[in-house]
């Protein structure tokens, strides 16, 4: 690959923004800097919610490192098993732990990972934990959060057609609905329900009024019986080759967070309505010996093809969890799906290995269509996949693997590590390759492609903070695929680089200088054939955030793109945030004014927004036109607090917004967000 103007412009940012970071110690920044860092690659209330509903509990009640369980801890998404075992291990040897320091002088905890930590952790004094399960239960938590939101436009769906039929079954509300009552690490049980717009609510296909139910009780019985969760749940083994359900960090600002963390099983309360397990899992723990045993049954969302009236197999999985029009109604629940398997892990001083076993069977053959692209895929009614994991941490060094292969015997291996060589240079490596015929329909390893198929890549990693107030983050990744792939022509290749310098002068003001290039083979038509393009993403960004004392926040945001491929596309975004949260009034709220221009979808500009408690918004910005929002969240009473939202885009050159049934008349849209939090 040739090294062109963009490649020195990012090499030189390099050389020049070597520095060292002050700490970061706002909670909400680093929520916000996790999921800026992702921006393009996020949906709205996908299994990222986790992150940030853990996050968020924990900046508002941050958890006492002294009486932590392991699956607490686990919960910061920061620590792996070893370092979690390490922190407990010195705990037992030291007692109590009463700063961040103390605890970087612990095997496996570096002045970064501290960092991260530090607006989630307290030093409490050590707690016995309640013995009997009514006491327990005393120290629970009740929460129910509702929530909804519109568009005060009508998009076309929910307008008569000549007929005098109406596309979508409901109204264009969305209805959400959660409760969970959390007994610390021992007793969790909650429900969630949901209808999103377009859907029926008590009426026609949802007579018993959500479109989505969810439920789950999960308890810790013993020392051994560690939990036991029955109805709906999440499983994540290993590095995800085989099974990782939810949300999988991969490629972001956090150039050294290459390795996953938190794994095991959780209770189910995203809105997802497909990717999640229902049924039974049940964890045990011998010692240094565990052992996760799960069995799911469900039905979920696909495309049946019928003969003579009768259903003989299924052509797609239907994932979007929308039931608004007939076709989506007729998808609803069709296919049966069976899961079971099994996960052991053994416990060593720095040293953790696994071994994952999934096997899934669905009612009906999956049958795809002829397309090339499908040729080695999976298909059939049975699949199994099996895997073997390792994780080795000491010192300043990390190394993590996993191999697997499945029934179709194509493999799947990745290896990994993280070097901390100073504290003022790190270093991660990571090399990941899938055979084309390797089947893993639940797996979600660090990858470029949305499945583990087709790709071998190696990906290298730095943090480098050699300078005062400046921190050096970035990553460079090349891949290829040696089969077509659903946007390809034929074998791919692709190349990615990124870097970011942040600037920290004082607690008042900082700013950081971003940088990201991407270049990858995409599927063109030329002269009546199909074949392979470079296409070129570039980005570059400036942001500026300025605090002059604890009331307000300013943040500005300068963002050029460019896009080259068959045609040429530039870009330019620019917003002003302005942040109030009060001292001596239970009010925060902040204010947005977006402007954007760009030569068309290709030069997309995504910014995250500040939303709603537990959720997330990162709209792409494209075309020409204005945005603004203004969220607010208003502390009703100790137990009761609410949140509001409005947002309104203005596009300057168009007649419509969006297409098919979601399109809306004129150039203007509006969104409503409205929430209750009742804590007890």
């Amino acid at each position: 690959m040739k090294w062109g103007k963009e490649h020195i412009i990012a090499f030189a940012l390099l050389l020049a923004s070597l520095g060292l970071s002050a700490q970061e110690t706002d909670p909400l920044r680093t929520i916000e800097a996790i999921l800026e860092s992702l921006a393009g690659t996020l949906e709205e209330e996908s299994g990222a919610a986790l992150i940030i509903e853990d996050l968020e509990r924990l900046a508002e009640n941050p958890l006492n490192i002294n009486s932590a369980s392991a699956s607490e801890l686990s919960r910061l998404h920061f620590l792996d098993d070893i370092q979690i075992r390490n922190l407990i291990h010195y705990r037992e040897q030291y007692g109590a732990i009463y700063s961040i320091y103390e605890l970087n002088t612990i095997e496996g905890f570096s002045p970064d990972l501290l960092l991260k930590m530090e607006p989630f952790i307290s030093f409490g004094t050590l707690e016995e934990e309640p013995q009997r399960f009514s006491e327990t239960l005393k120290y629970g938590r009740h929460q129910l959060l509702i929530r909804t939101l519109t568009t005060t436009q009508i998009p076309k769906g929910y307008k008569k057609r000549d007929d005098g039929s109406i596309p979508y079954e409901g109204s264009r509300l969305r209805y959400y609905s959660r409760y969970r009552f959390e007994a610390g690490d021992n007793f969790s049980v909650g429900f969630t329900a949901e209808k999103d717009p377009g859907e029926a609510f008590f009426l026609g296909s949802n007579r018993s009024g959500f479109d989505f139910y969810s439920g789950h009780i999960s308890t810790k019985m013993s020392s051994v019986i560690e939990n036991v969760t029955v109805g709906d749940f999440w499983i994540r083994s290993g590095q995800g080759l085989v099974l990782w359900q939810g949300f999988s960090m991969n490629k972001s600002l956090n150039a050294l967070d290459i390795f996953k963390t938190n794994q095991g099983v959780r209770p189910f309360t995203s809105t997802d309505e497909n990717k999640f397990f229902r049924g039974l899992a049940t964890s045990l723990k011998f010692q240094d010996l565990g052992l996760i045993l799960f069995y799911s049954h469900k039905n979920d969302d696909a495309n049946i093809i019928f003969t003579d009236s009768l259903p003989t197999s299924f052509s797609s999985l239907q994932t979007s969890g929308y039931h608004r029009t007939e076709n989506e109604i007729a998808d609803e629940k069709s296919l049966e799906n069976l899961n079971w398997g099994a996960i052991v892990t053994w416990q060593f001083n720095y040293l953790k290995l696994g071994a994952t076993f999934v096997a899934e069977q669905f009612g009906l053959p999956f049958v795809r269509n002829e397309q090339l692209y499908n040729k080695f895929r999976f298909s059939g009614s049975k699949n199994y996949t099996a895997g073997m994991d390792y994780l080795f941490s000491r010192g300043k060094y990390q190394l993590f693997g996993e191999a697997a292969i499945s029934k179709s015997k194509g493999k799947a291996f990745l290896q990994g590590a993280v070097a901390h060589w100073h504290d003022r240079f790190n270093l991660s490596l990571l090399f990941r390759h899938f055979d084309k015929d390797y089947h893993a329909l639940w797996a979600n390893p660090f990858a470029e492609g949305s499945s583990a198929e087709n790709e071998t890549g190696l990906y290298l990693g730095t943090r480098i903070l050699p300078v005062k107030f400046v921190t050096l983050s970035a990553y460079t990744d090349f891949y290829h695929s040696e089969w077509v792939n659903y946007t390809t022509a034929g074998p791919a290749t692709g190349w990615e680089v990124f870097t970011q310098a942040d600037f920290r002068f004082s607690e008042k003001f900082q700013f950081y200088l971003r940088y990201k290039n991407k270049e990858k083979d995409q599927k063109v038509k030329l002269d009546k054939l199909y074949q392979n393009k470079s296409e070129q993403n570039r980005k570059i960004r400036l942001h500026l955030q300025y605090k002059p004392g604890e009331k307000y926040t300013y943040k500005t945001r300068f963002e050029h793109s460019f896009f080259k491929g068959l045609e040429k596309e530039k870009g330019f975004l620019m917003f002003q945030d302005v942040q109030y949260s009060s001292v001596s009034f239970p009010l925060n709220c902040s204010v947005r004014l977006a402007w954007f221009s760009t030569g068309g979808y290709n030069s997309r500009i995504y910014a995250y927004e500040n939303d709603l408690l537990y959720t997330f918004s990162v709209p792409a910005f494209y075309d020409k036109g204005f945005r603004g929002y203004f969220n607010l969240k208003y502390q009703i009473s100790e137990k009761l607090d609410c949140w509001f939202k409005i947002g309104h885009t203005i596009y300057n050159e168009r007649e419509s917004i969006s297409s098919g049934y979601n399109e809306i008349a004129g150039n203007q849209k509006t969104e409503l967000k409205f929430q209750l939090r009742l804590k007890i």
